[in-house]
């Protein structure tokens, strides 16, 4: 899927947490939706031509170096072991401070939003790993092909679903 297809994606997944949680505040609403499209574009910087690569031009060349496409940071192990981290590490740095607060609502939203990438590369031709490491098996749900005729149709279908949504919450 390219990014405009994740990025819609991590706007649903967005959405969900703010509903589910009652956030009425716009600020902490912004802070959960950055989070949650961050997020749903993040796997792919393993990528060197992702959009989120070229955003990080850094940090994308080293990690699309260290990492293949579609392997371990397309993982919910991936995402499990970055929420362990945030988890654990975040507050203890940021222990008591007003910054903990906003810290914690990103997070909030960027991990549902890499979620929401893993199932939508799991409609794609390739798949992913959801077993990784106890299987490297592919598991993919559609036969979907990155910019084909059949992404075009979920971009549109997730984009028409979320409009009176996003409409409606902000």
């Amino acid at each position: 899927m390219n990014y405009m297809t994740h990025a819609l994606g991590g706007v649903a997944a967005g959405l969900t947490i703010i509903t589910t949680t009652g956030i009425h505040d716009p600020i902490q609403k912004t802070t959960v939706m950055t989070g949650a499209v961050l997020g749903s574009l993040f796997a792919d910087i393993d990528h060197p031509k992702s959009w989120i690569t070229h955003k990080v031009p850094v940090a994308g060349t080293i990690i699309s170096g260290l990492f293949k496409h579609r392997g371990f940071l397309h993982t919910p192990l991936f995402i499990v072991i970055t929420w362990a981290f945030v988890s654990i590490l975040i507050p203890m740095w940021l222990k008591g401070t007003e910054e903990l607060y906003r810290t914690i609502l990103f997070f909030n939203g960027f991990i549902p939003g890499m979620l929401s990438h893993l199932i939508l590369d799991t409609l794609n031709v390739q798949g992913i790993m959801w077993f990784f490491p106890i299987s490297t098996k592919r598991i993919n749900l559609l036969s979907i092909r990155t910019g084909g005729f059949g992404e075009a149709i979920i971009c549109a279908v997730l984009g028409a679903m979320l409009f009176g949504q996003y409409k409606g919450i902000f």
